[in-house]
């Protein structure tokens, strides 16, 4: 797995922080979900198949 250092203002790591917080996940897996879920919204990944998918039932959005 590769590592990419991403740079954060301190509103969007506090967003992000809390955002990790409410889905009870790690800011460092909540960035990475972030980040698959705007790469399959723009069509460079496929959605995740089958009907047990972590995110399947996940109600947030990437939003822009």
């Amino acid at each position: 797995m590769a590592r990419i250092m991403v740079t954060l203002g301190s509103d969007e790591t506090e967003a992000l922080r809390a955002l990790a917080e409410e889905e009870r996940r790690d800011p460092r897996a909540q960035a990475a979900l972030l980040i698959r879920r705007g790469l399959e919204r723009v069509g460079l990944l496929p959605p995740p198949s089958g009907i047990h998918s972590a995110d399947a039932s996940d109600q947030h959005d990437v939003g822009a």
